[in-house]
């Protein structure tokens, strides 16, 4: 564990709070990564910032192609978990987040989200010849402008991961494949 003890959100600032209050609301909780990101808070502002416009840039279901495969393919259960949550309050079928996250399934999976997912593979593994013609695949696709956003999303994912592996996160919520999730 580090000596940086996470943050309770009476302890950050106004503006920072007023920021993250609606993710607060929509998670239903405070999160560690905001609780040791508002150490930082210009840095997490800024972070927000692309987040949300990353969110307006990319259609939901590659959002979470995105998403859940980076989280998978870099072991970090805390976000993959919350981006099962979300995926399923977005309206994607169980058997699509299972196939995202590497579980059994048959569900299909349509070119793009199949381009999104190669391309966020090759980004975690540091394959750039492979993750360019990835990008290549989704700008035919789809767009340029898609695949740039999409690569900006798969290294904001990495950094996530990256950020909450190094100070140990930890979600009280379990995976919607526990038997236990309810779900």
């Amino acid at each position: 564990m580090t000596d940086i003890h996470p943050l309770e959100f009476a302890e950050i600032g106004e503006n920072l709070q007023k920021l993250l209050q609606p993710t607060v609301d929509r998670l239903g909780y405070f999160g560690d990564f905001f609780r040791y990101g508002s150490h930082a808070p210009d840095v997490l502002s800024a972070f927000m910032g692309l987040s949300v416009a990353l969110k307006g840039a990319i259609p939901d279901d590659l959002n979470e192609t995105v998403a859940l495969t980076v989280c998978q393919a870099m072991d970090f259960p805390y976000e993959r978990i919350q981006h099962e949550r979300l995926s399923v309050k977005l309206g994607l079928d169980r058997d699509w987040i299972a196939a995202m996250v590497g579980r059994p399934s048959t569900a299909e999976i349509t070119p793009l989200q199949q381009a999104a997912r190669a391309l966020s593979i090759a980004i975690v593994e540091g394959q750039h010849d492979a993750a360019r013609d990835a990008a290549g695949q989704v700008a035919s696709l789809a767009s340029p402008g898609l695949a740039v956003a999409l690569l900006f999303q798969a290294t904001r994912f990495m950094q996530v991961c990256a950020i909450g592996r190094t100070l140990g996160m930890q979600l009280a919520l379990p995976s919607i494949f526990d038997s236990n999730a309810g779900q």
